[in-house]
Order: structure tokens, then sequence, then C-alpha cells
């Protein structure tokens, strides 16, 4: 009978072409194919102190790391164990005893999001990791509801509500998004219009397209809605401003003058009642107004230290931005934990090969390109995803510090979104069929985190406000261009790499400027001009988030003990060169690289793979994921025994 290697010897000699059409070193040998099981990694050697790089990673202080252990030994109540086959009634009463066990513990509250934000926001992080249902709907009562109150209300708003937002005595919702408009919050129907008579906002939904949708806790729990609206006083328009407005009572029934349907069943986030808000002429009094950046007398007239409505607008919604880091934040994380389940399983699970010493499956080329860039990825955006969190939560915010907080806060949440989620999709085929299972946790982390890329900011939209902050920069002459880096060919040197993405990026920003102009030269308006380039416009939004995580990662590596710095400089270098060979064709055709240069870049990938192979497990081990939180089957040593005969899961 052929051998096994016969076989694939023959299938070798049929698949590849003859010699003289094989050009430069980019196609496998035969023996390479045979012996795919011999890797001569430079790293076979390389070691670190697994804790040490988690710590780095988690760059807490010590505070909060005795948090997060409060917060761990809480979440080991029986009631936070993994439970997947319910009904969406069952998910969400489950979720709401799982949230009324937070905040009676009072780990998160909206007095510790303003006393100490970090904490705040690595407490809703590890909540993420344990149910997404729970921490969107703690995110939506606190982040949202809560912090509307916070920093668009003022003294006498904190006083009535911020005691019974605490203690969950005033369930609450967020009503930015409607059914004609989510992305467009300027263009929102609902009016709010000022009755100096008896001193209310009448609020009303005008139309259908006008009804609140998706509001999170408005199907079931929600009592109080911080309502945007259109205010109007005596026929005189004044912008979108922030209501608080009471869509229940405190027996559950729904309010007067307020109707409210289910959004109904969904892709995941079953936990999360969703909810459609309609208001019927419901008044309300005029101190429920959140009226830190507008307010209107008892005489209707209107009060504001900012007369331009665009850029109060922009007051209001900024201290809402840390949804976004949030975002980011958790997505990152959410990442890590795939990737560590599916390279546990991918080191132990074994397919073909020699009868009794069947190959393991983190041994394919396939396998490792899929999982080794992902996993370098997710080391990078780990520097780039604190400085946002830093940025975020310095009490003392410079104005540059407030536009870099917009412009990474919109980049990030876009990149790393999109980041998990190809995670997701790739460590879900690489576990095969096992990823298909609820248990293995990557299959509900994939439904369940879907709406990541479209809430809290379209990543879309989000990325054309980065490129048009670089714009305005370049306007202003704050921008800097950067020339291609021909002539190098050191692919592995920081400064070659960092050239490579600010050239990117600043031919980018040249080119798509110039483009802009031309348009407007011709006749066409600014909103034509810009959809033209809409294209070219994400990816510069993209290119931005790249750059300045390869730039972050680098300061990492600077500070870095030096016992992690050869680790962290092999991740540098898959990232990058990954990187490049994604958008390889750009580089090309605009003349970023040279050919010889490009070339080599991307058979760089193979190699930095198997340079990663001997340590790829034991990089997933030292990210900072607490361990209780994985439970998956796959994940454990030997997962056979995890599915030997008799071994219930009833979950």
């Amino acid at each position: 009978m052929e051998s096994y290697e016969q076989r694939v010897r023959n299938i070798v000699n049929h698949l590849t072409p003859p010699k003289e059409i094989l050009m430069n070193d980019c196609s496998s040998t035969e023996e390479e194919i045979l012996n795919i099981n011999n890797t001569s990694s430079t790293t076979s050697t390389l070691t670190w102190n697994k804790q040490e790089l988690y710590e780095y990673l988690e760059a807490a202080p010590d505070h909060i790391k005795v948090a997060k252990k409060k917060l761990q030994e809480i979440v080991k109540d029986p009631i936070f164990a993994p439970k997947y086959n319910m009904n969406v009634q069952e998910w969400r009463e489950l979720t709401l005893q799982r949230a009324m066990v937070i905040i009676k513990a009072g780990v998160i509250s909206l007095a510790e999001f303003n006393r100490d934000p970090m904490k705040y926001l690595i407490s809703m992080e590890m909540l993420n990791l344990v149910d997404p249902s729970l921490s969107v709907k703690l995110g939506v009562h606190f982040s949202l509801f809560g912090n509307a109150v916070l920093n668009l209300g003022t003294e006498k708003h904190h006083i009535k509500y911020i005691e019974d937002i605490d203690t969950w005595k005033l369930p609450g919702c967020f009503g930015m998004t409607e059914l004609g408009h989510g992305s467009n919050v300027q263009g929102v129907e609902t009016t709010a219009t000022y009755d100096k008579t008896t001193q209310e906002f009448i609020i009303n939904t005008p139309s259908d397209s006008a009804q609140k949708f998706w509001i999170g806790n408005a199907a079931c729990h929600g009592q109080a809605c911080s309502v945007f609206a259109q205010l109007y006083i005596d026929n005189v328009h004044h912008g979108v401003h922030v209501f608080i407005v009471p869509i229940r009572n405190a027996d559950g029934s729904i309010a007067e003058n307020v109707r409210i349907m289910d959004n109904g069943h969904k892709l995941g986030l079953q936990g999360v009642d969703n909810g459609r808000i309609w208001f019927d002429n419901k008044r309300i009094p005029r101190d429920n107004l959140l009226n830190k950046f507008g307010d209107v007398e008892k005489d209707g007239t209107y009060v504001s230290s900012i007369p331009s409505k665009s850029k109060r607008f922009g007051s209001m919604v900024a201290p809402l931005v840390g949804g976004r880091v949030l975002i980011a934040a958790s997505a990152l994380n959410i990442s890590k934990m795939a990737l560590m389940i599916a390279t546990r399983y991918a080191y132990s699970r074994r397919q073909f090969g020699s009868k009794g010493n069947e190959i393991r499956i983190i041994e394919y080329l396939t396998h490792q390109r899929r999982l080794f860039p992902m996993i370098a990825t997710s080391v990078a955006l780990s520097f780039a995803v604190e400085k946002l969190k830093k940025i975020y939560c310095e009490p003392n915010k410079t104005s540059q510090d407030v536009k870099d907080l917009h412009v990474w806060s919109s980049g990030l949440k876009a990149v790393v979104s999109w980041t998990k989620t190809n995670i997701l999709q790739l460590t879900r085929e690489c576990c095969g069929g096992q990823g298909f299972s609820s248990f293995n946790q990557i299959a509900l982390f994939k439904s369940d985190l879907e709406i990541d890329m479209t809430y809290e900011g379209d990543n879309h939209v989000l990325l054309q406000q980065v490129a048009r902050n670089l714009f305005v920069e370049l306007q202003k002459g704050r921008y800097t261009l950067t020339s291609p880096s021909h002539g190098s060919s050191l692919i592995y040197d920081y400064q070659f790499q960092i050239q490579t993405l600010k050239w990117r990026e600043s031919n980018l920003v040249s080119s798509l400027s110039s483009k802009i102009m031309s348009q407007l030269d011709q006749g066409h308006s600014l909103e034509q001009s810009w959809n033209h380039c809409l294209d070219a416009i994400t990816l510069l939004g993209k290119s931005f988030v790249d750059r300045i995580t390869l730039e972050e990662f680098q300061s990492g590596i600077n500070n870095a003990p030096s016992s992690l710095k050869q680790v962290l400089e092999l991740c540098r270098n898959l990232f990058f060169c990954w990187k490049v060979n994604e958008d390889l064709g750009y580089f090309l055709c605009n003349d970023g690289l040279d050919t010889s240069v490009a070339q080599r870049i991307q058979n760089s990938v193979n190699v930095l793979c198997s340079e990663m192979l001997p340590i790829g497990l034991d990089l997933v081990n030292s990210f900072n994921i607490p361990e209780q939180f994985i439970h998956a089957p796959i994940s454990k040593p030997d997962y056979i025994q995890e599915f030997r005969y008799g071994l219930k899961r009833d979950y």
C-alpha cells in the first residue's frame, strides 16, 4: 500500500509548477512541506517570566489590583456561573439578578466613576469577560444614563438623582438613538418645547421615525431616560439638549403619555432589554433639563456660555466619550481571551501525520498565520489602549488632551472592535467544530459583541472624524509630511517601521487633501467631494491608528524590563510586517516601498510565525486575563478528559 509520505510527495509533485516558472523564494519546497514539524527557529530558547509580562500588560496600580481581586471574589458567586440554555425572558431575569449582586456590593457606582474612573473602567472590562449582557446593562445605567446626569447636569441634578442611580432605585436608559437617526445625533426629531406658563418642557415624538430605538433597559426595567431632543422656545430652535424624562412609575407601570415596545429577539445580548419609546406631549418640570451647557430661565430666556449650536453640542457629547474607551478596552480583552482558548487548543489538538505521531495543528502554517499575527496585534494594541485610558482618566486635561481623547477614542474604538470581530471569526474557525460550541465561549462572544462596530458610533463614521482632524492639522500647518524610506532594507528596525507607517498616513493626508480641493474647484459641494473619497478616508483613519499603535508599542518596549524586550520586539516585528502585508498594494502602487523590500516584508510573515511557534503558548498564557474567566473545555491541557462520558455541563 502506498505510504502516507509517498502520497504527500505525489500530491506535491502534482501541484508544484515547473521550476522555470517559480519566482523568487516565495514558493515552499517539497522538503519544507514534508518537514513541517522541523523549525529552525532562533527563538527556541527565548524565555521570560510569564507573571512579569502579565503584570506589565496589566499596568495597574496596587489599589486597582486590590479592586480587581475583590470583584473576582464577588463573581465566584454561583449566580455568575455560565448558563446558556435560556429563553429571552430568562436571560433578562438572570442579567438583572447578576446586576443586583454587583450594585449591592458597591463595586460599580457613579461615585466610583467620578472619583476613580480607571478603577471603574477596569471593573466594567472584567464584567464583560463574565457576561457581556451584564456589562452592557450596567453600562447603559451608569456609563450612559448616569454619566449624562453627572457630566451634563449640575448640582441640583446630582443631589436629586445620583444616590438613586447608584442603588438602582432609579434604573436608567439613554435615549439618543432614533429609528431615523443614529450616527447623526444633531438630526434627531424628538422635540422639547418650553411652556413658560407652566414652566414645563413638552417632550414629543412627532413621527414614527422619531421613536427612540434600541434603548437599553427600556423594555422592562428602566424608569427614567436621558432623552436627546431639539429644544424650542417661542418657535426659536436652540439645538439638541438632554432631558431627564420619567418613562415608568415606581411600581413598574408605564408613565402617562409614554408608549414603550420591546425590540424583541436579537443576534446577541439577550440579557439586555432593548426597547422603543414614544412620547405623546409628555410634560416634565423645567429642572429636568440637564443644564450644564445651556439653561432656560423661568420666563423662557435661553442662557448659554457657548453661543454656537454646533460647539455647544460638541461640548455636550464630549463627556460621553467614555463609552468608546470602554468598548476598545473590553474588545481587546475579549480578543486576548479568544486567542488564549484557540492557541491552547492548537498546541494540544493533533491531526494528520504518521500513526501514533500526529501533528499538532499549530504546526501547520495556515494555523500559525491566523493566530500569531493576531497575538502580536493584541500585544501591540495593549499599549495604545492603555495610553487612551490614561488620557481619559486624566483629571486635569489640557486642550490637547481633550482633542487626543476624541481622536484616539474614535480611531481605537473602530480598529480594536473590528480586530476583535476578526479574531473571533479566526479563532472560531481555528477550533473547528469545537469553536461552534457555546461551552467554548468564542461562539457566544461572536454573537454578543457583534454590536461593538455600530453602537457608540459607527466605525466608518468614527474613522472619518479621525481623518477630519488630520486635515485640520494639515490646514493649520501643524502636520509634518513624511518621505518614503527608500534605500533601507532593515525591516526589523523600528525607525524604518515607523517611517513606513508615517509615510502611508501622510501620503493619504496629502493626496486626499489635494483630491478634495480639486473636487471643490470642479464645482462639487464639500459633501460630494468628501463622499467621493470615503474609501481612502477610511484607510487614512486606520493608518493613523496603526501608526500611533506602533509608536506606543515601541514606547512600551523602551520602558519594559530587559527580560521582556526580546519577546515584545518579536511581536512588534510581526505586527508591523502583517500590517504592511495587508496593505501592500497601496505601498507598491504609491511608491512607498521598493519592490525588493516589499517582497522581504511579505516573506517575513512566515519567518516570524516560525519564530513565534516555540513561544506562542507561553505568550498567550502571559496575557493579562484572569484564569477564572476561562472555562472553555478545549482550553484545558488534557481537553479530551473534559469530554469523558458521564461529565455533564448543565449550562
